[in-house]
């Protein structure tokens, strides 16, 4: 009977511990899709506390009555869809408990919530941390010491814009400002904008040191507006050593927010304060966005992140592993990278849910569980397409001579097959715009960004265009 005993609990323990590593990963996802000081203030305190698989339900721990009713209000809709996505689309139920703590810790847990600008005590950090706490520098950054570049994987994909970052982490404001990152989801922009938060305050203790989400900048601004508190918000941000910007492109079409900004950065730049900003495009074709902002973003450096090549995403996932504490074959981490090409932030969760798999089902991770657990998240293999085979396309559909439309000539023959051809390129491979360019007769980045820009306001506006794309693409893509 003891012996039963202790196999029961050992089994709970395991179907616990899976169902706490299906948390955490839905908490991955949501800190991808919230606002970071709404997740830091709210989702991120969550704590997973047990899981009733007879009711299918998950009981989760609030530091406080005022976070677990908002979360209730307001994201309780959003976590479940979180967890379902994770479990496959089972049914779960979600049941919140508030936490008994200290009459201290919870005001200070009350505080911070209500003010999250504010300087407010922090947990301590690792001892093994050189980076100071809030009551340390007198200084909320929000930066996640998680992200460090001793944890950013490196490869052809990022060595540049990784290198840039470096250099800007130990030396702010002395070389590349502003730094411009861009790149599409899920690539790292976010990791290495704290990583070099974390690095510039390890390298200076002292400095005053901000992350921000543009739509956060909003957001305080027309709290600012409406309290009549402008001056303390401009004071803020005026003052800082180092401004971490991130996905400025949500400041697309906000006139007030644009020249807010606009006025932070000039006081920044002028005093030889560090900032650096993401997007998901580069400055020219960023819409909405004033042209005195694409300026002074130019003023330094932009370097663009690359969805990361096969050898990469190799890496990615073993450090992961070795991270979490469990052992990826080597053929299992060729199958994931093999299947998930687009980014880093796909390539951990897929590897999440087969290791919280592996644990609830208590089975080795072999190729066949990885394709079972999978099969789900996997997505059909992406036909790769090179610049020379969408020239081939595009010249037999126009009936031009390859030669002819990478030419210097200018004639309507010849030029609206070229801009296709870029158009596609950009679209359908990995190559930057130099690399573009150069591959028709030498042409700058800003002849094939021109060329991008005329093909999608066609596609808007002209269905012949739509459909001369659409039969360009099937033949190179082999769909029909």
């Amino acid at each position: 009977t003891a012996r039963s005993f202790e196999a029961t609990q050992s089994e709970n323990e395991n179907i616990s511990s899976g169902h706490e590593a299906i948390w955490n990963t839905s908490l991955n996802d949501l800190s991808a899709k919230l606002d970071p000081q709404i997740f830091a203030a709210y989702i991120k305190p969550l704590r997973f506390s047990s899981f009733d698989q007879m009711r299918g339900e998950y009981t989760v721990a609030a530091p406080s009555n005022l976070v677990c009713k908002h979360v209730e209000e307001h994201f309780q809709d959003t976590i479940k869809q979180s967890l379902r996505k994770e479990m496959g689309g089972e049914t779960v139920k979600v049941r919140y408990v508030v936490e008994q703590l200290s009459h201290s810790k919870s005001r200070e847990t009350s505080e911070e919530v209500r003010k999250p600008y504010v300087v407010v005590k922090r947990v301590k950090q690792s001892a093994q941390s050189s980076i100071p706490s809030t009551d340390e520098t007198g200084f909320d950054n929000f930066l996640n010491p998680r992200y460090t570049f001793a944890n950013y994987v490196v490869g052809n994909s990022n060595q540049f814009c990784h290198a840039a970052a470096m250099r800007v982490g130990e030396e702010p404001g002395k070389s590349y400002n502003p730094l411009f990152i861009y790149g599409g989801v899920g690539l790292g922009k976010t990791h290495l904008l704290h990583a070099i938060g974390n690095s510039a305050l390890e390298h200076n203790p002292r400095a005053r040191v901000l992350y921000m989400s543009s739509e956060t900048f909003t957001n305080e601004l027309i709290t600012s507006l409406r309290l009549a508190k402008m001056d303390s918000f401009k004071n803020r941000l005026r003052n800082i050593d180092v401004l971490l910007i991130d996905d400025i492109q949500f400041m697309c079409g906000k006139e007030r927010t644009q020249e807010e900004f606009f006025h932070t950065f000039n006081a920044l730049y002028s005093a030889k304060n560090q900032i650096v900003i993401t997007s998901d495009k580069i400055p020219q074709e960023i819409p909405g966005i004033e042209e005195r902002l694409r300026t002074r973003f130019a003023w330094g450096l932009t370097a663009d992140l690359q969805a990361p090549d096969f050898e990469t995403r190799v890496a990615i996932l073993k450090r992961k592993a070795s991270l979490e504490n469990f052992t990826l074959p080597e053929d299992v981490a060729h199958f994931i990278a093999e299947n998930i090409s687009s980014n880093v932030r796909e390539l951990e969760g897929a590897l999440t849910r087969l290791h919280a798999v592996s644990s609830l089902q208590k089975l080795e991770i072999t190729r066949d569980l990885a394709e079972s657990a999978l099969s789900q998240v996997l997505k059909p293999k992406v036909v790769n397409v090179t610049i020379k085979d969408i020239k081939a396309a595009v010249s037999q559909h126009f009936d031009i001579k390859v030669s002819d439309m990478v030419s210097k000539r200018r004639t309507r023959n010849l030029s609206f097959p070229r801009h296709i051809a870029m158009y596609l390129c950009r679209k359908h491979t990995t190559a930057s715009y130099p690399e573009i360019g150069s591959q028709f007769g030498g042409r700058d980045h800003s002849s094939v960004i021109h060329a991008a820009n005329v093909i999608s306001n066609k596609i808007e506006m002209d269905s012949e265009v739509r459909e001369t794309i659409s039969r360009i693409e099937k033949d190179l893509l082999n769909v029909y």
